[in-house]
């Protein structure tokens, strides 16, 4: 087994249920070994290579960077080592400095020209490690080990602003465009990435991260938008992998919106099928994948028409590999609404659901899978969710669990903040002050 960090995004719950449902639908066998919020370690049976890591970062909606484990060391070692307050353990810092995993990274280093960063990713609400002094100093120790290892110039990038998504919070680690930009993934380059846990601290080499530019490029400068129907880029990748969708199958969603799904379907090497009851929506989905293909220079294979999903068994007509979709999720709130408004809401939208399932079912194959999100209304005095039971009332669908518990290792810490609750039935997609939130399912045929 090999030991992999995957850097996760703000959703970290789905994001690792995103990562074991990709190495599943590949019969990878797959173990969450640690964790935190914002990382996750996983032990794959597999050696991958810096090609297949690429693949592996660029087909997942939930994950920013992927790295190689090439050490780790009791936390207390570098709480010991850099603590925020008290005295220095100077033992426990020098075995800290002394990075013997430098050659791991690093075989050849002599006579060239390196440029790298360490990027410290701490426990979400840790304050027990100085961890800019930290940063520096792993920084300052690496270059001086490849300057004695022969290397002819040695620099270090260092990310000194605050915390782009809350500005009261440290940022010690550098983001995925400042890798690219400086070119930090290019051999002999390379980014340090340093991941706390609970209990450990993971050391791990870099191989590929989130490309952000290229993913903003394809969502504002393609023809068509609407903020009203339109669904994340990164969103509409997860779907894909909770669906089980891999490079050659055919897609279909029945919710089409402005093709966003379609597009990140086509970009992974699949076919697809778009069906919505909107005309607008219909040509602009045509229009956005026609200028995808300008900007990919090759022929995509889609079909878009304009349809009920009630109806899609009567519009589709082939088989199709997974259903992968967002579905009208009701009435845009101002204001939260009435208890017996978000009620009827969720009970209307749970009829057109089902009837939606119903008629994806007759055109997906037998054992196939639907992934797809459910509304979540903040009404005045509570929350009204779908009920899952009724939602698949008559269908021959069934739920699918995320997070099973075969692929959790013993020693993952157990009783103790942050908890992995497994076998759940749903995952939220939610954001803080939005009335209207999400959550995802998993369903199999």
């Amino acid at each position: 087994m090999t030991d992999y960090v995957f850097i996760l995004g703000s959703n970290w719950l789905l994001s690792i249920a995103e990562l074991i449902v990709y190495f599943r639908n590949r019969d990878i066998h797959v173990g969450v070994k640690d964790f935190s919020k914002r990382a996750v370690v996983l032990s794959i049976a597999d050696d991958f290579n810096d090609e297949q890591l690429t693949n592996i970062q660029s087909a997942l909606g939930g994950c920013y960077k992927v790295a190689k484990v090439v050490a780790s060391y009791d936390c207390k070692t570098a709480k010991r080592a850099f603590p925020v307050t008290g005295r220095i353990n100077q033992r426990d810092r020098a075995a800290l400095l002394s990075c013997p995993w430098v050659k791991e990274v690093w075989a050849h280093p002599k006579d060239k020209r390196i440029k790298f960063g360490v990027s410290a990713y701490p426990m979400w609400n840790d304050q027990s490690v100085d961890l800019k002094r930290y940063t520096v100093a792993m920084d300052e120790a690496v270059k001086a080990i490849l300057v004695e290892m022969g290397a002819k110039n040695v620099a270090y990038y260092v990310y000194e602003g605050p915390d782009r998504r809350k500005s009261d919070r440290q940022n010690t680690a550098l983001w995925p465009q400042t890798l690219i930009r400086h070119g930090l993934l290019t051999s002999p380059n390379a980014e340090v990435l340093t991941v706390f846990t609970t209990k450990t601290l993971y050391i791990g080499k870099t191989v590929a991260v989130y490309d952000s530019i290229l993913q903003q490029h394809r969502d504002e400068a393609r023809p068509y938008t609407s903020p009203e129907i339109s669904t994340s880029p990164k969103l509409c990748r997860t779907l894909l992998n909770v669906a089980g969708a891999k490079p050659g199958d055919t897609v279909l969603d029945p919710f089409c919106g402005t093709g966003t799904l379609l597009m990140e379907a086509a970009v992974l090497g699949m076919s697809s099928i778009g069906i919505d009851i909107g005309d607008n929506a219909v040509k602009g989905t045509i229009a956005n994948l026609r200028w995808l293909e300008r900007e990919l220079d090759q022929k995509l294979k889609f079909t878009v028409v304009r349809g009920d999903a009630r109806e899609a068994d009567s519009i589709v007509k082939e088989e199709v590999d997974a259903v992968a979709f967002e579905p009208e999720l009701g009435p845009v709130y101002s204001t939260a609404p009435e208890d017996d408004e978000a009620e009827k809401t969720v009970r209307d939208l749970t009829s057109l659901y089902r009837d939606s399932l119903m008629a994806a079912s007759r055109c997906l194959k037998q054992g196939g899978r639907v992934a797809m999100t459910l509304p979540a209304i903040n009404s005045e005095q509570g929350l009204f969710r779908v009920d899952l039971a009724e939602l698949l009332r008559g269908t021959p669908f069934t739920l699918m669990p995320f997070l099973p518990k075969d692929c959790v290792i013993d020693t993952v810490t157990k009783g103790e903040e942050p908890r992995l609750k497994t076998e759940r039935t749903s995952l939220p997609e939610r954001k803080r002050g939005q009335i209207v939130q999400r959550e995802l399912v998993m369903l199999s045929r």
